[in-house]
């Protein structure tokens, strides 16, 4: 497991703000999630690089950071092999002054043997704009990140780059081809080409800020979650540039939500459903921050839990006034039957996600079309938003109801024709 690396950190480039931090911060920050616990920063410009370093950052808060000061001009193998840890056979040399998808550096992260970051053709057009003045290779780009061995190290002599062009070409590097890595993004349930560029000039800046932001969204939408994305990324980039936390995002959302409960118990519609459509705009911020200024956290995964539990609460709430009411005397068969065919779909949902490792939704057109409308939280708040606005909540509710039994119904047949497909690995999985 290789948990050291050397950053080659200079003035102004590691210092290029974006999205609210540097570049050298948000490497640090990805070096921590990628398993990396010691880094040794190698700069000709070391004094702005440590005032960088020593701002409080909780972010990259479990790694430890030395450094080091180098010659003015190009950097040199040999003075990567000067810095060179002791009892480290594999290190990570990797350049601050470029930005870099989280999923590059834990592929060459994952790597036993030395290789180099390539990249062999981009065809979207923002990206060909930003890694433009990336140094040209045989193989396309060179993306500058690069695992060494210490004895390939220390036998050569130049530059840096130069070194591993020549690694490349005769192959005693493996080159690592960008653009041969799967598309499909798990987290972000979608196809998206890994990222990287150089830290951008003042001309590039809002293309490299638009990119991202479009690496922080998810795919497999409804309907109202496709109109919520462009409201939530104008938020976050604006909030981005503030100290607001994703948690501090989280706890906000999750007051108004409860807000909502209230609301909807005591028969205040009007403001209860305004405050719920608030809630999905809300409800997508902390996830965009988290991701857009890498403050990723393992207790972040909590607030799904968080989501899950305002959300019932909500349609308890409305079971109770409608039934009290006098509005839905059958309100709370309506809610069973609701909650029992959501726990059905979830069962369904999971087998898939077990078995495949993605969501139900990325099985097929027919499954994304279902997602489109099927039961879900902002899609519920519509159809309640518009009976409301109709004179008839109550029979909102009741459609509610049904479009969740429907929706488990849909799922069914996909999940079962996973299973078929899939049975051999589940029982693999079962066993171990």
């Amino acid at each position: 497991m290789i948990d050291e690396c050397v950053i080659l950190a200079d003035n102004p480039g590691a210092l290029t703000e974006l999205c609210g931090i540097s570049t050298l911060e948000r490497l640090l920050r990805t070096l921590q999630r990628c398993g990396i616990e010691r880094v040794t920063v190698l700069s000709s410009t070391p004094d702005p690089i440590a005032k960088e370093v020593a701002g409080p950052s909780w972010a990259r808060a479990q790694l430890h950071v030395t450094i080091r000061a180098r010659p003015n001009g190009a950097a040199t193998i040999e003075q990567i092999v000067g810095t060179w840890p002791t009892a480290t056979p594999l290190l990570l040399i990797i350049p601050a002054d470029s930005v870099f998808d989280p999923r590059l550096l834990r592929l060459l992260v994952s790597q036993n043997a030395p290789a180099g970051l390539v990249d062999s053709g981009v065809r979207r057009q923002q990206l060909q704009t930003l890694i433009a003045s990336a140094p040209d290779i045989a193989k396309g780009k060179l993306c500058g990140p690069a695992l060494l061995k210490y004895e390939w190290a220390s036998a050569r002599h130049g530059s840096l780059e130069q070194v591993l062009r020549n690694g490349l070409d005769d192959h005693s590097l493996v080159a690592l081809d960008v653009s041969a890595q799967p598309l499909y993004y798990v987290l972000m349930r979608r196809k998206l080409r890994p990222y990287w560029f150089p830290a951008p000039t003042p001309a590039n800046a809002k293309l490299a800020k638009r990119v991202l932001l479009d690496s922080a969204r998810k795919g497999s939408l409804d309907i109202p979650a496709i109109v919520h994305g462009p409201i939530e990324t104008f938020l976050v980039s604006r909030l981005c540039k503030t100290s607001i936390t994703p948690n501090q995002l989280t706890l906000f959302c999750n007051i108004v939500a409860w807000t909502v409960t209230a609301l909807l118990a005591t028969g205040q519609l009007a403001w209860g459903l305004g405050l719920a459509l608030v809630v999905g705009v809300l409800d997508g911020l902390d996830g965009k921050q988290a991701r857009v200024k890498i403050e990723t956290t393992k207790s972040g995964e909590l607030e799904h839990w968080f989501d899950a539990f305002f959300e019932i609460s909500w349609w308890v709430a409305l079971a109770y006034h409608f039934q009290s009411s006098g509005q839905l005397p059958g309100a709370f068969y309506y809610l069973a039957l609701l909650l029992f065919a959501e726990a059905v779909d979830g069962i369904l949902k999971g087998s898939v996600y077990f078995t495949t490792g993605k969501v139900i939704d990325e099985l097929g057109s027919f499954e994304r079309v279902v997602r489109l409308v099927g039961g879900r939280r902002n899609v519920y708040v519509w159809i309640l938003t518009i009976g409301f606005l109709l004179g008839a909540p109550a029979k909102a509710f009741i459609v509610m109801a049904w479009l969740q039994v429907a929706t488990a119904i849909v799922h069914l047949p996909s999940a079962i024709r996973n299973f078929i497909r899939n049975w051999h690995l589940l029982s693999i999985r079962l066993r171990d």
